[in-house]
């Protein structure tokens, strides 16, 4: 996506999707561990947040 495009939800998930999809395709033909998956991805689950909902409200 450039700067110039705006962000398009739908084709965002058909990326996610077709990410998956080769993730499937390398575990089932043996290019990849779950364990390798893992380690890809392991960096990107320590930037979830979740939040505080609560928090928010009350500094209203």
């Amino acid at each position: 996506m450039s700067a110039d495009d705006h962000f398009d939800p739908k084709a965002r998930a058909a990326e996610k999707q077709a990410s998956r999809d080769e993730d499937d395709a390398a575990l089932a033909s043996g290019a990849k561990s779950r364990d390798e998956l893992r380690r890809e991805y392991g960096a990107f689950a320590q930037l979830r947040v979740r939040p505080d909902f609560e928090a928010a409200h009350a500094r209203r």
